[in-house]
């Protein structure tokens, strides 16, 4: 009879952490991430000028900056045809918008997008050709991004 007695307890105390525990834990993980995202800035490195594959970054970069984080991204190799004003973006059924509309609207939001001057020169493009807020990014400034205290750092 003391075992059974033993078993249930142990039974139902197992039952009750099964249910509590991770349900704890999972709003425990949301609470961190929802109250210190200022301290964790996002640099992406944007290497793709397909317009689905930036498309897909892009939104990325923008959700992210909407969950309060710092999000700065560094447009390079043919990547800087995603800031391009005028010529052919690709839209698929998938992407609610271009990529050069997603730019814009991340910028107005804060974001920071930066561009390789040199990249930016191989595909004959002018920073007038640019969504506007676009940033040229030079030694120095751009690394700024990269080495800000608690960045991460994502390549697309």
């Amino acid at each position: 009879m003391k075992r059974l007695i033993l078993f249930t307890i142990g039974l139902l105390a197992g039952l009750a952490l099964a249910f509590v525990i991770p349900q704890g834990r999972a709003h425990d993980a949301d609470s961190l991430a929802n109250n210190a995202p200022q301290k964790n800035p996002l640099f992406i490195n944007m290497t793709t000028g397909d317009s689905w594959r930036g498309w897909m970054g892009l939104h990325f970069a923008h959700a992210t900056l909407k969950q309060g984080h710092p999000v700065a991204i560094f447009l390079n190799l043919d990547a800087v045809k995603l800031a391009a004003k005028n010529g052919e973006q690709e839209k698929k059924p998938s992407m609610q918008r271009v990529p050069r509309d997603i730019l814009a609207d991340f910028i107005r939001d804060g974001g920071v997008v930066l561009m390789c001057g040199p990249c930016l020169a191989e595909f004959g493009l002018t920073m007038d050709d640019l969504v506007p807020g676009v940033q040229m990014g030079k030694p120095g400034f751009t690394q700024s991004f990269i080495f800000a205290e608690n960045a991460r750092a994502l390549t697309w």
